[in-house]
């Protein structure tokens, strides 16, 4: 008996054939394997065990005779493993990414995977970030730490934007999931695209409303009628700063704000083209002040808003504190009359029966 495994209960030593068999779905543990010296942490990939795709964790038997294994790196909660990876090769099998994401490994990439994350790895970053608030930067460093065992963080490739371009799509589309979509979820009042929630005590007919309803008498219509109010926030402020391209939104349309392709046609009449100054930052050369009488908005100063793309938001919720889906919008300079039809308009949809 030469090795042992360092998160098995009871480390009962074993030697390598029984402790690769005995770990066959148990991947991504640590073993300890006798040197002739002392105890050395290794892989199980580095004593031939192989994560087989599709059959259980049986081999394929239509696997071609001198296909060998893919060097895979996993990143596991424990830290990141060199493993090796067989596909299934049956006929009318899944996809590469398919089997991956069967298996419960997220892919780093969608061509010519080699990096793959455990869904238990990107669910606790979820969780970790939204509740200790630590860094991603410190999850995953941790992650490298356990990797060598003496806590030595540059022993190991650097994971980070892998990991972070994972856990963005994963949470992503753990939101689609608990939203319903893909799964037959049908909410009333709801636009197709939509991945929020909307308000279920506010009256929603063919939902939470009596068949006959519309019978009700003109003393007792208030009871379905539905209260909002607007308000904004000027410390929601987005500063102006080089932007990454290729940062695209993943939630365009599909959330609480005012779809962008809407505002732009308002706010491309409503503001002049921004120019560049000499330090780099944009100004908004003019702004046209078309509400009749409202003076706040004319005693704003001109360079108040000078470097910010974002003066804050304008948001309609229910009586019931909830935020109206597609009822947001951001501010260029400050509250008006135009974003806030605009934010009205996404608040009523799905109102229009009542």
């Amino acid at each position: 008996a030469t090795t042992q495994c360092r998160e098995c209960r009871g480390r009962e030593p074993m030697c390598i054939p029984c402790s690769v068999t005995a770990h066959r779905n148990l991947p991504f543990h640590w073993l300890s394997v006798w040197n002739g010296n002392y105890f050395e942490r290794r892989d199980l990939a580095e004593l031939g065990f192989v994560i087989r795709l599709g059959h259980h964790g049986d081999g394929c038997a239509h696997i071609p005779c001198n296909a060998q294994p893919l060097k895979f790196v996993i990143v596991h909660e424990n830290g990141v493993h060199n493993c090796l990876l067989e596909y299934c090769h049956c006929p009318g099998r899944r996809n590469e990414l398919s089997q991956l994401v069967r298996s419960d490994l997220f892919p780093a990439t969608l061509e010519r995977t080699e990096t793959a994350f455990t869904c238990d790895v990107l669910e606790r970053f979820h969780l970790d970030y939204d509740i200790s608030k630590r860094s991603s930067q410190d999850f995953v460093r941790i992650l490298e730490g356990l990797s060598t065992g003496d806590r030595l963080t540059g022993l190991v490739k650097d994971r980070y934007r892998d990991f972070m371009m994972a856990a963005r799509i994963y949470r992503y589309l753990t939101m689609v999931k608990r939203a319903g979509r893909g799964v037959g979820v049908v909410v009333p009042g709801r636009r197709p695209e939509d991945i929020t929630t909307p308000c279920f005590t506010c009256p929603i007919p063919d939902f939470n409303l009596p068949s006959d309803w519309r019978d009700t008498p003109e003393y007792l219509r208030y009871i379905y009628r539905i209260i909002f109010c607007a308000d904004g926030n000027y410390s929601l402020q987005k500063k102006s700063k080089p932007d990454d391209a290729m940062d695209i939104a993943l939630t365009t349309g599909q959330g609480y704000f005012v779809p962008p392709s809407t505002m732009d046609a308002y706010l491309s009449k409503k503001y002049k083209t921004k120019t560049s100054q000499q330090d780099g930052a944009e100004e908004t050369d003019d702004i046209t002040i078309t509400c009749s009488g409202f003076k706040v908005a004319r005693s704003q100063r001109k360079g108040k808003f000078k470097y910010v793309d974002s003066s804050g938001v304008l948001s309609f919720s229910c009586d019931h504190l909830h935020f109206r889906p597609g009822g947001t919008v951001d501010l260029q300079t400050t509250e008006t009359w135009g974003h806030g039809d605009h934010a009205l308009h996404g608040a009523v949809q799905g109102t229009e029966q009542l």
